[in-house]
Parts: C-alpha cells; structure tokens; sequence
C-alpha cells in the first residue's frame, strides 16, 4: 500500500475524512484552533506541519531563534523549521512503516496544539 493510500486509510479509521481536504495526491489540509496542518505522505514518512510565521523579526533574530530551539524541547516530538521561503513551521514525522491511526492522531494533534499555541506567542511578539 502506498503512504498515500494508507493516509487515507487511517484518516477514515479515525472518522476525520469528512473534516480533511486533500489538495494534492499526497498531501492533505485540517483546520484545527487557529492552525491549518498539512499532512504529507512521502513514500519512507509521513509528515504534519503547520506555518506559524510568515517570517522572522528583523530585529533581535539571535533571541528569538534561540528562543525556538530552546522550546523544542518539550515539543513531545515536534520541532520548528525555518523553510527557505523565510516562514517559519512546526513539524513531526513518523516512518510510514510505524504509522497507525493513533500515531497519525498524535501527531497532527500535536504539530495543531505547538501551532494554534506559537503562532499566537510569535504575533504577540513582533
């Protein structure tokens, strides 16, 4: 079964099917609190990732930077990401092989609770 199908699967197990769009063959949309995650099925992983910046400050990069780093650690598995685009994105990845439907729950779960929680720290501090 490809990652894609398997996706599939699995967000109909968890009875979510009908609250996901599916806005690419292997990618799809969920709409949780203030974050939009995307979930991505590559064929070894599968990823959930939300934006929760557009860009960093120019101002006081080094702090706030660390400031990113230091919170990954208690992500429970997420961590942040600066996209070559500039914006900056929550993620969690889990092997294909690994995936069943309360690993996938967890962790779109997750990267939705760091999202709606930092995208609203990182607007309140610019």
């Amino acid at each position: 079964m490809s990652s894609a199908a398997r996706v599939e699967t699995l967000l109909s197990e968890l009875g979510i099917q009908d609250r996901v769009a599916r806005v690419a063959e292997n990618v799809w949309t969920l709409q949780k609190g203030s974050a939009t995650v995307q979930i991505v099925a590559a064929p070894e992983f599968v990823v959930a990732t939300a934006k929760v910046a557009d860009a960093s400050p120019e101002a006081g990069r080094e702090t706030f930077f660390q400031k990113l780093l230091e919170a990954n650690v208690g992500m429970l598995g997420a961590f942040f990401t600066l996209e070559g685009n500039g914006s900056i994105r929550v993620n969690q990845v889990l092997p294909v092989d690994w995936l069943q439907s309360e690993e996938l729950a967890f962790i779109v779960g997750n990267v939705a609770a760091r999202a709606d929680e930092w995208d609203d720290k990182l607007s309140a501090g610019r």
